[in-house]
């Protein structure tokens, strides 16, 4: 069950999952949710209907999974991508992998730095001011362990970010690319940018393009994405992938011993890559 059958982050991931269990004899089944709860609950019961035996599921909302929790009592399941209290789940290290993509922009002399990235409008990301600095709030899914990563790697650095160097987007609304172009319109004075998730990578390269900005003459930019295209374009982007093909092989192993022995770990964190490309310039 994931959540976008077309991002690269699932496809990889189902490629993993169905190399271990078809090497164990299982068919996979696949339902993919397109980010709405109730195509989720649907798809659970669709599944399960169909003599599924157990079930790997990247939820849609993590604070709404009491059916998942329901379900897990009668059959096995893991989470991926997103942790679930009480679920066994296999996610990236998006904290890291966020604070890594800033440290290193931060490091080629870059003093405003941005972060775009999708948001989920039911579990938002909440940026707060406080005495400490800027702090991020929200649910344990990928969105928000970057956001915090990205403010924790500028802190490293000894840079004070703002909320103004954050432009959120509802990757479900059509108007995506109008928004980011006029972020950028409103900030040109941002030197650098991390896009946070694959939506928002390409979203963000074509608004660039769209205005004439060259990278990285004038922006330097790192993108997350487990597509090749980065590495395709004129510059190649600097990219961090998410190892997806590993995740998903993570979360069947996961599943197969929830089937065999009735337990598994409770969290499994995959590391990060990254792979440098020529789009960040050097202003120190």
């Amino acid at each position: 069950m994931c959540t976008d059958i077309t991002d690269g982050l699932f496809a990889g991931a189902l490629g993993g999952i169905c190399a271990v269990a078809e090497s164990y004899g299982y068919q996979v089944l696949v339902f993919n949710s397109m980010d709405r709860l109730d195509l989720e609950i649907a798809g659970v019961d669709a599944l399960v209907s169909q003599g599924a035996e157990g079930i790997i599921v990247s939820p849609v909302l993590v604070s709404q999974s009491g059916h998942l929790l329901k379900l897990a009592d009668a059959l096995p399941l893991v989470c991926l991508d997103r942790q679930v209290e009480k679920l066994p789940s296999v996610v990236s290290d998006d904290v890291y992998a966020a604070s890594l993509a800033a440290e290193k922009i931060a490091l080629k002399g870059h003093a405003r730095i941005g972060f775009v990235t999708s948001v989920q409008v039911e579990e938002p990301i909440s940026l707060t001011t406080g005495g400490d600095g800027l702090q991020v709030q929200g649910e344990r899914r990928p969105s928000v362990q970057r956001a915090r990563g990205f403010v924790s790697g500028l802190a490293k650095a000894g840079l004070a970010p703002t909320e103004e160097d954050f432009c959120l987007v509802d990757h479900r609304r059509g108007d995506g690319l109008d928004r980011v172009t006029q972020w950028f319109s409103r900030n040109e004075d941002v030197t650098a940018v991390v896009a946070g998730d694959s939506y928002q990578a390409r979203i963000v390269y074509e608004a660039l393009r769209n205005l004439g900005v060259r990278i990285p003459d004038d922006i330097s930019l790192i993108v997350f994405s487990d597509a090749d295209w980065p590495e395709m374009v004129s510059p190649a982007l600097d990219r961090i992938s998410l190892r997806a093909r590993g995740m998903g092989s993570e979360a069947a192993r996961s599943l197969l011993a929830l089937l065999s022995s009735g337990s598994t770990s409770d969290l499994v964190t995959l590391d990060v890559d990254y792979h440098e490309g020529n789009s960040l310039r050097n202003l120190t």
